[in-house]
Formats: C-alpha cells, structure tokens, sequence
C-alpha cells in the first residue's frame, strides 16, 4: 500500500520550528565556510610570504656567485686577450664567421 503520510508539517506552528532550524543550520554552516576560508586564506599568505623569503635568499646568493664567476672568468680572458691579441681576434673572427654561415643557411 501507498503511504499518503507527508513528510512536511502540516501545522503552521511546526513548519516555523522547522523553518527556524533550517535557517540555523544553514547559519551554522555559513559561520563554518566563512571560518574555513578564513584559515585559507591566512595559510596562503603564510605561504607566499615564507615563499617569496626563500626566494629573495636564494637570488641573492646566485646573484653574488654569479657576480663571483663573472668576474673570475673576465679577469681570465682579459689576461688572455693581452698575451695572445692575434689568436683571440682570429677565433672571435672565425666563430662569428660560422655562426654567419649558419644563419645565412637558415635564411634560405
């Protein structure tokens, strides 16, 4: 047999206590999606702060090894530049000569 019972209330005093339990759950739940936001929000932050520390560290010490091996490896060449004027201007002429021949074969 068919149950004709309804589920809903059929007194107006019930529908409001039924209505008033909705709405605070549903209040519940919103006080609990805005907490956990919240949390997220301020975790993320966290995040990107620790983040952007780490990185700010991690260039400046790359940029102070690089600095360090850039001028170790000027000095050399400077130095080789002075005792060989003749070998570093033909090598300089035949790499550019190969990477011209190069680009005018891929202009083709």
């Amino acid at each position: 047999m068919t149950d004709l019972t309804s589920p809903y209330p059929t007194d107006t005093s019930s529908a409001a206590a039924a209505a008033d339990g909705v709405k605070t759950a549903a209040a519940e739940k919103t006080k609990r999606a805005k907490e956990a936001v919240s949390k997220a929000v301020k975790s993320a932050r966290e995040t990107a702060t620790e983040v952007a520390q780490q990185t700010r560290t991690f260039a400046a010490e790359k940029a102070k090894v690089g600095a360090a091996w850039t001028s170790e490896k000027a000095k050399v060449a400077h130095t080789a530049a002075e005792e060989h004027p003749i070998g570093v201007a033909v090598g300089a002429f035949a790499i550019g000569l190969g990477i011209g021949f190069l680009i005018a074969r891929n202009l083709d």
